[in-house]
């Protein structure tokens, strides 16, 4: 599903993505899609790490925050729903959430190319 990039932290993914929504679209991450899968501080890593349960999730919402698809609260809701999903615990699925809602800005303005302080706190 997933191979090594060149940078480090950095997979490709091998194989497409595929999630419904409850609404019941289908949203798909293509191959070759470039994700560091969740994006959580090395700190954190021991008792949060980068690759688990909420990995496909991680790149769903990687790949939406890439495309802008959706609003940044859209992509974030989504990401805990692809979780539940996937089986994520509660705690750990609300805690990365929160990192998303605290953190994903910055992110979500790089890729919009600035986009302004009004519309990255959506």
């Amino acid at each position: 599903m997933l191979r090594v990039g060149e940078q480090d932290g950095e997979w490709i993914l091998e194989t497409p993505v595929w999630y419904r929504t409850a609404s019941g679209a289908d949203l798909v991450v293509p191959s070759g899609f470039v994700t560091d899968l969740a994006s959580i501080p090395r700190l954190l890593h021991a008792v949060m790490p980068v690759n688990g349960a909420h990995r496909a999730a991680a790149i769903l919402h990687d790949w939406l925050y890439e495309t802008q698809q959706f609003t940044r609260a859209q992509s974030d809701c989504l990401f805990l729903a692809a979780m539940a999903d996937s089986g994520v615990g509660l705690a750990q699925r609300y805690a990365m959430y929160a990192g998303v809602r605290v953190g994903g800005w910055l992110p979500w303005s790089r890729r919009a190319g600035g986009a302004s302080a009004a519309a990255i706190g959506e």
